[in-house]
């Protein structure tokens, strides 16, 4: 399905849809507005299932890298690695590198509409 043709059937289904295409959920303590569970129903029919398609696709690829990477390694035995004991060291560095992305704080652009 090209690009054209998505953006056509999301005019289509909006059009058909109109003031319900959007719907206000709560997360946390903010009211946000999300499409609509009749509108992403509605473009999921028109799209024939094509976003879940796209997913197989992506788990199938990511797969398919994993496996040449094995390959491309030599084809090494991965049984060893079932029964692996991490060494106190390896344990303290992984803690330490998990606190450290627990106190990470990421700052992102503000966004000009926020719904308070």
């Amino acid at each position: 399905m090209a690009l054209d043709s998505v953006l056509q059937i999301e005019r289509d289904v909006s059009e058909t849809m109109g003031e319900k295409k959007y719907a206000f959920e709560s997360k946390g303590n903010q009211t946000i507005k999300v499409y609509s569970v009749e509108f992403s129903k509605a473009y999921h029919e028109k799209m024939a299932g094509m976003v879940e398609r796209q997913m197989r696709a992506s788990v199938k690829m990511t797969g398919d890298f994993w496996y040449t990477a094995w390959v491309d390694a030599g084809q090494p035995d991965l049984a060893e690695l079932m029964n692996y004991k991490p060494t106190d060291e390896e344990i303290a560095g992984r803690k330490e590198e998990l606190k450290k992305w627990k106190e990470q704080r990421l700052k992102s652009r503000e966004h000009e509409n926020e719904i308070n």
